[in-house]
């Protein structure tokens, strides 16, 4: 545990000197203007929302970016012979990238309380917000083992997004109202993200909650046994493809 906390802290300084901490809490500032500039003084549909977007989208590009720095860097071949186990590189990345998660709801939800009017429980959300963003961490993990370089990497998110986020959004706001499409999107993680986070305003039935939640532990659970058989070829590669 000693050495995790180690990684985490190192993580936590290698993030901030990549600036990937920065851009994440600028990203958070354009939602609280958002919050800020709608013309609606009830938001507590709207941060779930907020919260969705940005903890889906931002938990995946900020760990793809830090592993190509790290790439750039050549300091994936000395994970080699560092005493450090593979589980411990694993948490240390994903709890140092959940972190500006967690960061940006708390802008976010300080916000509301404050200049709006806001009846969500910060801790169901907040254990919502985790569980949403070590699912898509690790997402964001798996798409760095089949990426070159900085381009590839955002052509990966982009098309992650296309296909697993949008078409939850196009739902969500009534974009989209085909019965079997809105049915085939229950297969979409990110629908079982949505789930999960909107639950905590209290207007989703309990056996969604529940089924949402499960998807996201057995599915964190599949990605991380993915990310620990590839880890150590990864390594051996330098990062490289």
């Amino acid at each position: 545990m000693s050495r995790i906390i180690i990684l985490f802290k190192g993580e936590l300084l290698r993030l901030q000197r990549y600036r990937l901490f920065a851009a994440s809490i600028f990203v958070s500032i354009m939602w609280v203007g958002v919050l800020h500039f709608v013309d609606m003084v009830n938001v507590t549909g709207l941060i779930p929302q907020l919260v969705f977007l940005d903890v889906t989208t931002m938990a995946v590009l900020l760990v793809g970016v830090s592993f190509i720095y790290e790439r750039d860097e050549a300091t994936l071949y000395s994970m080699l012979i560092s005493p450090i186990t593979k589980s411990e590189y694993i948490w240390a990345k994903l709890l140092s990238h959940i972190t500006p998660s967690i960061v940006s709801l708390s802008i976010m939800f300080i916000y509301a309380k404050i200049f709006k009017t806001l009846d969500v429980n910060y801790f169901l959300l907040l254990g919502g917000v985790v569980l949403v963003a070590l699912f898509h961490s690790q997402i964001g993990f798996l798409l760095t083992f089949y990426t070159k370089d900085f381009t590839g990497l955002v052509m990966l998110i982009i098309t992650f997004f296309l296909v697993s986020i949008l078409p939850v959004i196009l739902d969500e706001f009534g974009i989209v109202t085909n019965e079997v499409f809105r049915k085939l999107i229950f297969l979409l993680p990110a629908k079982s993200a949505l789930m999960i986070i909107m639950g905590t305003t209290g207007t989703m039935e309990s056996w969604k909650i529940i089924t949402s939640i499960v998807y996201m532990v057995l599915g964190s659970t599949f990605l991380y046994y993915l990310i620990w058989k590839k880890l150590q070829d990864h390594f051996q590669r330098g990062g490289e493809k």
